[in-house]
């Protein structure tokens, strides 16, 4: 079992530990979750921005919309879930205070995080940052991994907040690094990339991990109860 799988399993057996009769799952994608859900005989209803990747489910209950204005009323559903997707919405705070109205019992979380004490992760952590620069550069949301605190404070009125960090230290080859790396030739005739020296991050990122290697990110867990 890979280490994502692993940090898959935490999240989903954090969930079925509520033994909720119903969840929404925000930026659900094409409804992995939500398939996963209706197999134990939860009402599970998806919350995803992309028009299209909402279309490729079939057979479940997916509603295009934002994290940040949910059609739903308060207390809608037990369990409001985000599975690696919080790094992705606007407005962090937003969402977070939409997903505490909608959510009867609890907001469950997984997404990413380093151990910044460990050399390699530090390393992973600083690709990371890059990576996400570039996805900027192209018009993507995609926030730097979030604290654990920013989190907890923009969870208002919560009775209960669980944070756990699972890692699993899974190395990263050579072949690996050099493909996420190649990712800038899209963006090198931006001027955002030119100006940022990018270039001059990346070359040292590489110069860091011959030293130290690069391991994947490990996850965050953090369980809100209401």
């Amino acid at each position: 079992m890979t280490a994502d799988e692993l940090y898959q399993q935490a999240f989903r057996a954090e969930i079925a530990g509520f033994q909720p009769g119903s969840l929404c799952d925000v930026g659900c994608g094409a409804g992995g979750l939500l398939a996963h859900a209706r197999s134990l005989g939860i009402a599970a209803t998806g919350i995803e921005p992309d028009a299209g990747r909402a279309a490729e489910a079939a057979n479940l209950d997916i509603r295009q919309g934002t994290a940040e204005a949910m059609p739903f009323p308060d207390g809608a559903f037990d369990l409001v879930t985000f599975e690696n997707a919080l790094h992705h919405v606007t407005d962090i705070a937003s969402a977070l205070a939409e997903a505490m109205r909608v959510a009867r019992r609890a907001v469950v979380i997984i997404d990413p995080w380093f151990d910044l004490s460990i050399p390699s992760q530090r390393v992973g952590d600083r690709l990371e940052r890059w990576l996400k620069a570039l996805d900027r550069m192209g018009g993507m949301m995609h926030w730097d991994p979030i604290p654990a605190g920013e989190i907890t404070a923009g969870c208002r009125g919560a009775r209960s907040i669980t944070i756990r960090h699972l890692l699993t230290l899974t190395p990263m080859s050579p072949q690996v690094f050099a493909d996420l790396a190649s990712r800038a030739d899209r963006c090198k005739d931006k001027g955002a990339y030119r100006s940022s020296a990018m270039d001059a991050e990346i070359a040292a990122i590489h110069a860091e991990f011959q030293r130290t290697g690069i391991t994947e990110a490990g996850a965050l867990l953090a369980t809100i109860g209401k």
